[in-house]
């Protein structure tokens, strides 16, 4: 042991490292991707829908003329109007990000735009344009089952056939 020489403390304190700044760059693409392989999503398919609601997506044809936006969002319930034009809180409300919508606050898809209507209005909407379609229906049946002389539709019995 006597040939043994001491060491000299040559151990160092650790210097304190300061870590390196990385400036992560953000992600500029936020589009998100859904893989539509097979053709079959709906572009206009709502999430999520409040339920006191009826939605549909209206065609915007005023930069060519057309009257439909006016048509759909008038007054006149049972002659195709009725319905509103979503207004963006209703929009972020059902989830919808504000980056999809417009400068307008409105959500479009093509040459659409996104409208509602309260669901107790469009069921009576629905209800009238059934009964209509009915009448209709109704007419043309009597017609052929009693037959109608005056338009030149006789039934078998009327024509004396068995």
């Amino acid at each position: 042991m006597e040939n043994l020489t001491k060491v000299p403390n040559t151990v160092e304190k650790p210097k304190q490292v300061t870590p390196e700044k990385t400036t992560e760059k953000k992600e500029e693409y936020t589009v998100e991707i859904v893989r539509d392989f097979y053709g079959k999503v709906d572009p206009f398919y709502l999430t999520k829908k409040d339920p006191n609601y009826a939605y549909r997506f209206l065609r915007d044809d005023r930069k060519s003329g057309g009257k439909n936006i006016s048509i759909k969002t008038g007054n006149l319930l049972f002659d195709k109007g009725g319905w509103q034009l979503c207004p963006k809180t209703h929009l972020l409300g059902l989830g919808i990000k504000e980056s999809e919508l417009t400068t307008e606050g409105f959500l479009r898809r093509g040459d659409t735009i996104l409208a509602f209507m309260p669901k107790k209005l469009h069921d009576e909407k629905l209800a009238h344009k059934q009964k209509v379609a009915n009448e209709t229906i109704d007419a043309v049946k009597r017609k052929v089952e009693g037959g109608d002389p005056t338009e030149g539709l006789l039934t078998k019995k009327q024509l004396g056939m068995k």
